[in-house]
Parts: structure tokens; sequence; C-alpha cells
């Protein structure tokens, strides 16, 4: 447990230096068991943090431990344990490319026939195409995992989603896989922003 914390602390710190998670911005979590998760704590800077900033939360939301309040956007993570038992750890950031993109498309973005999809799992050919469907943002969480749950079970949500003017939700089997797929899918999210703008400069 205290490793994982500090791992994630590493990682938050990495993440806030790429200018992935601004000023406040982000949370991210790890599964511990079947009833628990631990998550940062709302309001926490994630370039300044420490193992105190993080609360343990049930599967309803509800904290456990920790004498700080756990992130606004709790109950999107559990939506996510709860629907992938695979997963193990869920990483929300605010990079300027996913939400810059979130701003430019209406609701989803397409990614078709990158080599870098074979970084998302059952992907072992470039010759593929994943969507990553993009949500309003809205501040009543409870709405917006029920809207995203909905859509999990019916199969549109397998490898991530985007907020509209937000940020980016991915997840892992652990915290590195998790940090592979959020670096693919910005990498994914800055080629196809470049390529919108010089097909509109070729116009």
């Amino acid at each position: 447990m205290e490793e994982k914390v500090a791992d994630v602390v590493k990682i938050a710190k990495e993440f806030h230096t790429r200018g992935w998670l601004p000023a406040t911005a982000g949370n991210l979590s790890f599964r511990i068991d079947d009833k628990k998760i631990c998550i940062t704590a709302s309001g926490t800077h994630k370039g300044h943090m420490s193992e105190k900033d993080f609360v343990i939360v049930d599967y309803e939301g509800k904290t456990i431990d920790g004498k700080k309040k756990p992130s606004a956007e709790t109950l999107l993570h559990i939506i996510v344990y709860k629907n992938f038992p695979d997963v193990n750890a869920v990483f929300h950031v605010h990079t300027i490319n996913a939400t810059l993109i979130s701003r430019l498309l209406k609701d989803k973005v397409l990614l078709k026939d990158y080599e870098l999809l074979k970084a998302f799992d059952g992907i072992d050919t470039h010759e593929t195409v994943v969507e990553i469907p993009i949500f309003d943002n809205m501040q009543d969480m409870k709405k917006l995992s029920d809207i995203v749950k909905k859509a999990i079970e019916k199969g549109e949500v397998k490898y991530g989603f985007l907020l509209k003017s937000h940020g980016i939700y991915t997840w892992g089997k652990d915290t590195m896989d998790a940090y592979v797929k959020l670096e693919a899918l910005d990498f994914l999210f800055d080629c196809e922003l470049k390529s919108m703008h010089l097909q509109r400069g070729a116009l």
C-alpha cells in the first residue's frame, strides 16, 4: 500500500512537470481490493503532493480512511473499476491535447491506422480504429457517472474517454500500464490536432 502510494506521488509529479496536471487539476487512483480504492484528495496540487494527500473510499464513494475530502470525480473512477475487473489504476489528467481536441470534435475521436494503437490491449496491428468518446462536462457527478456507465455497458468505452473542455480518463492493469495508455493517447491526440491544422491550411 505505501509503495503504491509513493509510486502515484512520483507519477503525479512527473505529470505535473509535463504540463498534464496544472494547478489542482486531475485525479489519480488505484484499486486496493474489491471493496475499496485509494484516490488523490480534492484540491491537491499534484506537483507538490505527498503521501498524506490520499483518501481511501469504498465502492460507493464513501470515505473509509483519510483526513481530506476525496476527489469530486471519485464516482467516475469507481464506475471504471466496477466495469473493468482487470483495471487496477485510473488516471485523469488535463493535457492540452486532450482538452483542445474535446472542444474541436463533437462526440468522439477516431484514431485510425496508427502504429501506436498497439499500445492498447487486444490490438496487434496498426490496421484498426479506436474510438475515444467525448462526454459533455458537468458538475453533477452522479449524472455524469451514470452516462459513462451506460456507454461502457454498450461497449462504447474501452480504452478511455474525454470530458469536453476538461480532460482525459484512461486506465490500466497497474500504474505503469495506465501511464503507457495515457502517453499513447496524448501523442495520438497531438497527431490528430496537427493533422486538422495542416488540412485547414491546405484548403
